[in-house]
């Protein structure tokens, strides 16, 4: 094989690659809308905002300390029950409180779905809190909080979500990218007109191979240098499992794109299904939340969807959530395996002259 071939080949590709807007879109901006949508949503602030809770009280016990000592809450103190209504009605106070001396009544909005727990959660908790302090309520079981990590760092969720949009990242730029080759390509005849140069077939699929990996390089450098920016990330990268898991997840999903042109002959129904697929992926693979998240119905369906190994690959090299070292190399083997066996595959139906 000449290297002055495959780098001809691998140059045209890459010209080819960053001059195609589809491509450029589902590789590089399809995943940073993800990225700044989940981003701000659930991880834009690591600053934890306490609830607000107001106090009106007229007996001549002090509840006040009591609530405080908790650390849970934002406390507010109100002299008249009359302004910590108007509070709770403007939405400044989640949860109004006030006590006599010998009952507590709790004043909120209804209706409000979103903070019905963290409500509940308080009452129960004040409730509590100042019944045992009154009856001087000795404690017989202490609960220590120790937190454990499941990687090698504690990841915030703007972490999460960002191994999640590399996930998606490499999606794009393997299957879309292999549709966009054997499928455009091969409808407009230009796999035919290959047959007939004197250029070996394995050139042409290692020099498009190379371009998708150039992609996935440049849309995952500049995925992690956005989330740093903006919602400072911070990993643990072993960069070596993360060079390894960008090869074989890209080879990985170029095969699910090979597929794809397997089963559709049209290029743009291939590409129809893959944006399809590519969503449906995102949501139930466990991309940007855990899989704890959903039915137990949908993790049966998340099982078969290979970009959530792709994401659990990710999230490992990056210290985000360990796998066993077995499970990493099988993964890996099986994600690359299948890229290059569709990739011999199919250079060999559409590109050796018959």
């Amino acid at each position: 094989m000449s290297r002055n071939k495959l780098k001809a080949v691998f140059i045209a590709f890459a010209k080819e690659a960053f001059r195609n807007k589809l491509e450029i879109f589902f590789t590089l901006f399809f995943p940073m809308i993800f990225l700044l949508l989940f981003g701000f949503f659930f991880g834009g602030s690591s600053d934890y905002q306490k609830p607000s809770v107001g106090l009106y009280q007229t007996g001549s016990y002090d509840i006040s300390p009591v609530i405080e000592e908790t650390g849970a809450w934002s406390l507010s103190l109100f002299d008249d029950e009359t302004s910590l209504e108007e509070k709770i009605k403007s939405g400044d106070i989640l949860l109004g409180v006030t006590f006599d001396g010998e009952k507590i009544s709790y004043l909120y909005r209804e209706g409000d779905v979103g903070q019905l727990s963290t409500i509940e959660m308080a009452r129960a908790s004040i409730s509590a809190a100042v019944e045992k302090k009154i009856n001087n309520v000795k404690s017989l079981i202490v609960v220590e909080n120790i937190p454990e990590t499941a990687g090698r760092v504690r990841a915030t969720d703007a972490d999460y979500t960002m191994s999640g949009v590399v996930a998606i990242s490499l999606l794009s730029a393997g299957m879309f990218s292999v549709i966009s080759v054997f499928g455009r390509y091969r409808k407009r005849g230009v796999l035919d007109r290959f047959k007939i140069t004197p250029l070996k077939p394995m050139t042409f699929i290692l020099g498009s191979t190379l371009t998708r990996f150039l992609v996935s390089l440049v849309s995952i450098l500049l995925i992690m240098i956005v989330s740093r920016l903006l919602f400072r990330t911070t990993f643990q990268t072993d960069w070596l499992l993360f060079l390894i898991s960008i090869i074989s997840s890209t080879l990985g999903m170029m095969a699910l794109g090979l597929f794809l042109t397997l089963i559709f002959r049209n290029p743009e129904t291939a590409e129809t299904a893959a944006s399809i697929l590519m969503v449906i992926m995102g949501f139930l693979a466990g991309i940007y939340f855990p899989l704890s998240f959903l039915p137990d119905y949908l993790r049966i369906v998340s099982e078969f969807l290979p970009v959530k190994y792709v994401a659990e690959l990710i999230r490992h090299s990056l210290g985000i959530e360990l796998v066993s070292t077995a499970y990493f190399v099988t993964t890996n083997v099986v994600l690359s395996f299948s890229g290059v066996l569709l990739l011999y595959f199919t250079g060999k139906r559409y590109l050796r002259a018959s």
